[in-house]
């Protein structure tokens, strides 16, 4: 077996079939080597002549010509079976691969060339997903491939897939069928009704049910898909209500594992919320039981839902669950929209629709995500507010930050947070920071540019070590000491290198660019800046000060 450094040749950096057949054969060895595996990944990543089709054609053991011409040609390579190769072969390694595809695939339709997607046969996917190791975390990428091509063949092959190789939790099923909530070019009946043969899967019933549910709401079906399963949804949902209630009691009831315990209750507030909206799209009285226990549970966002559902009922109750959530940062902006749904927006209190109370809901929804806080913030408050020009806006815009605080007993967290062009917080304390650089933080964190990104020390070409050299003299002439480059910035034109240093004393982290210098302490904080937030914080301030010439 060569060496896949043997193809790294400056001369001729496009690696021709044979090539990037022999490097592909390479990580199909079942005890690779991580090293060789890793050189491998990042030559295919590199050269960006070999498309995503020319990848799963070389892995299905496609001849060159025949994958030219979108014919597959199964005959067993001469290397061996791809086939049983695949299923032992490193999972961690054809992970990587599969994302490679799913990137290549992605990155020309960007790009504007349909065939990148077009050319794809569904088989050759189908193959390489029941071939692989059931290890292999990234096989619903290439489920996601086959929801894009949005052709019956394809949309049967998903199906198909779906009920024999589930994907692990509902963040990845989701991600399988969005082309499809995105599009109404798909024809419905080669998913549904098959597809509902999946609602037993916890990590597929949300997923399943929003899509029935964008069905209804678009007008493309006249009656939701799973209306002739109700007694099962009713069943499901009262299951679900006494799991999650159970949580509320003995959050131990779900494990001892912070990431575990995590994601099993995401999968559940996600399954009740779909479901809630479910029962209520098929508008049976038989739903009303499962759903007034579904308000009673804390969790607002599932409150929200099953009140939701209630008022679609007709039940009053409902309607005055809604008004009441309405009230509620975390739960405002669902309530709002299912009231106004309804036609009932005369309800509505006119105080919680200005936009600092809309800023307010939009951080606390954002917190309140599994793969943020997971709960919602105990307070909110919108503390400053500013109309300006901000990046990749041609027109300014109103920008909020927002103070959120929880309070877990004898102990606090808070925060400030951006709402407006963008919802986030940053992991650092910034609430000590004047408005103007709060802003300019958040500005430098939001923006995107293929000229603006960084280098970390440990990375450094002798150039760039040149560049950082006289900018430690720099900053030890300003009395700086024990100064350690970090990362070296590019921002457009400029260029400005942060370190971590000392000043009278004090730990800090210190940027500049030979002319301007800041620095941000970080001795005794629970949540210092980082390197990074600090180049944030440069290139923020240089931007809204070039938009904002007459200040913020």
């Amino acid at each position: 077996m060569r060496d896949p450094s043997d193809f790294m040749n400056p001369e001729n950096p496009d690696p021709d079939p044979a090539d990037t057949r022999t490097l592909i054969d390479l990580l199909l060895i079942p005890d690779v080597d991580p090293v060789q595996a890793g050189l491998a990944l990042k030559q295919l990543a590199e050269d960006t002549s070999i498309s995503g089709e020319t990848l799963v054609s070389r892995l299905v053991g496609c001849t060159g010509d025949l994958a030219e011409h979108g014919q597959a040609d199964y005959r067993t390579p001469e290397r061996g079976d791809t086939e049983n190769r695949l299923s032992e072969a490193d999972p961690a390694v054809i992970g990587g691969l599969l994302r490679l595809i799913h990137v290549r695939v992605l990155r020309g339709l960007a790009a504007g060339d349909p065939d990148a997607l077009r050319g794809l046969q569904p088989e050759w996917l189908v193959r390489i997903i029941r071939q692989s190791s059931p290890q292999v975390a990234n096989r619903h990428l290439l489920m996601q491939l086959l929801a894009m091509m949005r052709t019956p063949s394809s949309l049967e092959s998903l199906v198909g897939v779906l009920i024999d190789l589930p994907p692990r939790g509902w963040m990845a099923a989701g991600q399988i069928l969005s082309p499809l909530m995105q599009h109404d070019d798909w024809p419905i009946d080669h998913v549904f009704p098959n597809l509902l043969d999946c609602l037993s899967e916890p990590s597929l019933a949300a997923p399943i049910l929003d899509l029935a549910g964008h069905l209804v709401r678009s007008g493309r079906v006249p009656s939701h898909p799973a209306s002739d399963r109700i007694a099962s949804l009713n069943a499901l949902l009262g299951q679900v209500g006494d799991r999650l209630g159970r949580f509320e009691e003995d959050p131990r009831s779900f494990g001892d594992d912070v990431e575990q315990v995590q994601a099993i209750l995401g999968e559940a507030v996600a399954l009740a919320v779909s479901l809630c909206d479910a029962v209520g799209l098929i508008g049976d009285e038989s739903s009303i039981a499962a759903l007034n226990k579904a308000a009673e549970l804390r969790h607002r966002r599932v409150q929200c839902e099953a009140a939701g559902a209630l008022a679609r009922l007709g039940d009053g109750a409902g309607v005055q669950q809604l008004i009441a959530l309405a009230a509620e940062p975390s739960a405002r902006l669902r309530a709002i929209a299912y009231l106004d749904e309804l036609g009932m927006s005369e309800k509505i209190d006119e105080t919680y629709r200005l936009p600092a109370a809309t800023a307010e809901a939009e951080i606390a929804l954002w917190l309140s995500q599994p793969q943020q806080m997971g709960v919602p913030p105990t307070s909110v408050e919108v503390v400053d507010s500013r109309r300006m020009l901000w990046p990749s806006y041609h027109d300014p815009v109103d920008v909020f930050l927002v103070r959120f605080q929880y309070d877990f007993g004898d102990r606090s967290y808070s925060n400030i947070g951006i709402a407006g062009p963008t919802v986030f917080a940053l992991n650092a304390d910034v609430a000590d920071l004047p408005p103007e650089d709060i802003y300019a933080i958040y500005a430098g964190w939001h923006v995107e540019h293929e000229d603006i990104f960084t280098v970390p020390a440990n990375e450094f070409n002798e150039a760039q070590r040149r560049l950082v050299e006289p900018l430690v003299t720099h900053l030890q002439r300003k009395e700086y000491e024990d100064v350690r480059p970090e990362l070296l910035g590019f921002f457009l034109e400029e260029t400005a290198a942060v370190f971590s240093a000392t000043r009278a004393g004090s730990a800090c982290v210190v940027i500049t660019d030979g002319l301007e210098t800041m620095d941000l302490p970080t001795e005794g904080r629970l949540r210092p800046a980082t390197a990074l937030d600090l180049f944030h914080l440069y290139k923020g301030r240089k931007m809204l000060r070039t938009f904002n010439p007459q200040g913020i």
